[in-house]
């Protein structure tokens, strides 16, 4: 009986670590386009991809570039890459008891007629996870700050 129990429980719990495959999409009563935006996608074993885009429009790519550098950094964020011609910064973070991991948020600028296009990814390996909330909120304080 125990074996039977300690099985289901085995089966109960790795089910439940397993997604849907594909993007999907946050549900959110969060009506700020950086969570209406938000897609994720892979599991907890193969690592996850997190993504937002907003579209800001009294704001030049440079000043965004600046501010989303100064933003990354307060936050305890490592600049590993900042290109300001091409409009790219990519940063990391250890993780958490992750021996060593890091993880990576990539921050894309494009021009867009009239302003700017902001896109963040952030990706985490199989085994790491966080929570969609915090992900979101981070992404959302980030928007915030290039708006300024």
């Amino acid at each position: 009986m125990k074996r039977i129990t300690l099985a289901i429980l085995t089966v109960a719990v790795l089910g439940g670590c397993a997604t849907k495959s594909g993007t999907q999409a946050l549900k959110t009563e969060d009506t700020r386009a950086c969570a209406q935006n938000f897609t994720y996608d892979g599991s907890f074993w193969k690592g996850r991809k997190y993504k937002t885009n907003v579209t800001m429009q009294k704001v030049s790519k440079k000043t965004a570039m600046t501010r989303a550098s100064r933003y990354l950094l307060k936050d305890g964020w490592t600049i590993t890459n900042s290109n300001n011609e091409l409009g790219i910064i990519s940063a990391s973070q250890t993780v958490s008891f992750g021996q060593g991991k890091t993880v990576p948020l990539n921050i894309s600028i494009e021009p867009k007629k009239p302003g700017i296009k902001v896109d963040i990814t952030f990706a985490t390996s199989g085994g790491v996870t966080a929570p969609l909330e915090s992900i979101v909120s981070q992404f959302c304080s980030a928007i915030e700050a290039i708006e300024g």
